[in-house]
């Protein structure tokens, strides 16, 4: 299967539907990545479209789909302020940093603004 990335117009760039995008995107695309998040924040931060608070509340929003999904899994993780510990213990991340994006994009109306990261045949 083929991997096609996100797309963002400028109304979402920074956002953090368009952080926990590009994280989904690097997950799919590198799935040897430690914290996909971390990476893309970063990515987007220098590149001047956000800022640390918004990369923070990519990590809290991913961190509490993760837990809800995987109630026996959060109980053995000691932080929630932490993807690449998530990332270590999942077999496939990308389905929850995926929801997570467009959890992200629904509350801040950007829906029509992002084109979700999606797997071809």
């Amino acid at each position: 299967m083929d991997y096609t990335a996100h797309t963002a117009t400028a109304a979402a760039e920074g956002s953090v539907a368009h952080i926990l995008w590009a994280a989904a995107d690097l997950a799919a695309t590198n799935p040897e990545a430690a914290d996909p998040i971390h990476d893309a924040g970063l990515h987007i931060i220098a590149a001047g479209q956000t800022t640390a608070r918004r990369g923070k509340a990519a990590i809290e929003l991913a961190t509490m789909v993760a837990a809800d999904r995987h109630p026996r899994l959060a109980a053995t993780i000691e932080t929630n302020d932490d993807w690449a510990a998530w990332q270590q213990v999942l077999t496939e991340p990308w389905p929850i940093l995926a929801d997570a994006a467009a959890i992200a994009a629904r509350i801040a109306g950007l829906e029509t603004h992002i084109t979700p990261g999606r797997w071809t045949p």
